[in-house]
């Protein structure tokens, strides 16, 4: 997930530092070349401010105090990640330190996972000092995981890349370009605005972790009263920077889901599917949708190679086994699904206000059922309809992948086949030759 508008330069400061030397590089070399992306880094982000001043819609007006700053993410955390591994190799520090420190890392985020959901209740029935205190107990928990997340990261990273190169998606040998790189963090928000009328995800900016549900609501108020428009502060569940920023306090499979999702991310950014992401909103669903589906399939293979591993802690296999039983008997995808498609029949007949108190109805239903949705509005769906495997979506290309999907059934070749594609017309018209082809 990140804000268009940083699209343009991520794109130009990759390419231009994306070089795979011949040989080992020497000292000198090593410093031209740190000081080359440190250069690219700073001219970029001030063309990029510069940019922003001049084209101010209601997101970059309204998230400009709290906006999160990718260059310096960047900065700060790809050079420590190289710092950290090599600090392990000079300490001698094993495979079996960093297996212990990531089931420690996993057996904590069991508990940041019920203060999250915690968090979450609270801030959707607005109880003010319970999301303070969760966010709070939230907080101490992050600071405690920094220090077990680096080596379960490595094992996060050295497993998933194991799936990608069994799946022939290596460049040579067990080289994988990009290579699998993720850090386990507290991820910047993002605020997403749609017109009221429609369902559009017209703006948007990444404002930083740290922004309180006041400082969320008051900018979501602001945007309303200044501008008609509809507005929702929303966590994220992972960036496709490098490294990838991936969400602490979430279940274990999930995890491994979102990490190799943001890798997809990574490898399309090189491929025409990712180079063509943001020509419209087609190929936003397209390249959303196939990295949640093949993330969703990678993240299960690893889960269960690392389970089989013994890198399961018994804390998670007894969440996952409550998360099982306790499911409460309500389909959410099918109401959630009924909700987007009535909205969207009112929004279309003028029926603003009332699609707007339908939302809120059926908000508090989602809520009494266990599941805490703080604001559902028209840019909540304009988000989450952005992936069109979920059941806020309405759009075929949901359908459509899974499709491709079952005609293309091995994994590697499927990653290949849709990377190609620059243009949504194009995977449409593959499907149908795929389609007709197994038909006849």
């Amino acid at each position: 997930m990140e804000e268009s508008a940083q699209v343009g330069w991520w794109q130009r400061f990759i390419r231009s530092v994306a070089v795979i030397p011949r040989r080992p590089l020497s000292f000198r070399a090593l410093k031209r070349l740190l000081s080359r992306i440190l250069t690219i880094a700073l001219i970029s982000f001030t063309l990029l401010t510069v940019a922003d001043a001049r084209h101010f819609n209601p997101a970059q007006r309204e998230g400009a105090p709290y906006r999160f700053n990718i260059t310096q993410w960047e900065l700060s955390n790809a050079p420590n990640k190289w710092l950290y591994k090599a600090g392990s190799i000079l300490r001698g520090q094993g495979s079996a330190a960093r297996e212990q420190d990531t089931r420690d890392y996993f057996a904590m985020n069991v508990e940041m996972s019920h203060i999250r959901g915690g968090l979450r209740f609270a801030a959707a029935q607005d109880l003010r000092d319970e999301t303070a205190k969760y966010q709070t107990l939230l907080d101490e928990y992050e600071a405690r995981a920094d220090a077990l997340s680096r080596g379960a990261e490595e094992t996060i990273e050295s497993y998933i890349s194991k799936v990608l190169v069994d799946e022939g998606i290596a460049v040579f040998g067990d080289v994988l370009l990009p290579p699998v790189d993720v850090r386990l963090t507290q991820p910047p928000k993002l605020l997403i605005v749609s017109p009221r009328d429609k369902i559009d995800r017209k703006h948007e900016i990444l404002v930083q972790q740290e922004v309180t549900l006041s400082e969320r609501e008051d900018m979501e108020e602001r945007i309303l009263l200044a501008d008609d428009m509809s507005a929702l502060v929303e966590d994220i569940g992972g960036l496709a920077t490098y490294p990838a920023s991936v969400a602490n306090g979430n279940a274990m499979r999930w995890t491994m889901q979102a990490a190799a999702h943001e890798w997809l991310h990574h490898y399309f950014f090189f491929q025409p599917l990712g180079w063509h992401m943001f020509d419209n909103g087609d190929m936003i669903q397209l390249n959303e949708t196939i990295a949640n589906v093949l993330g969703k399939e990678i993240g299960e293979r690893v889960y269960a190679a690392m389970e089989r591993d013994s890198l399961v802690p018994q804390q998670a296999q007894q969440a996952a086994a409550s998360n099982g039983v306790e499911q409460p008997p309500f389909d959410f995808a099918a109401e959630m699904r009924q909700t987007r498609e009535k909205v969207d029949a009112m929004l279309a007949d003028g029926r603003i206000e009332d699609a707007e108190a339908y939302m809120e109805e059926r908000r508090h239903l989602f809520l009494a059922n266990g599941y805490p949705i703080r604001k559902l509005n028209q840019a909540y769906f304009a988000f989450y309809g952005t992936y069109a495997d979920l059941p806020a979506a309405v759009s075929p290309v949901g359908d459509q992948v899974m499709r491709f999907r079952e005609r293309v059934p091995d994994l590697g070749d499927f990653i290949r086949a849709v990377s190609e594609f620059s243009s949504y017309d194009e995977f449409v018209n593959a499907l149908e030759e795929l389609e007709a082809a197994n038909s006849g």
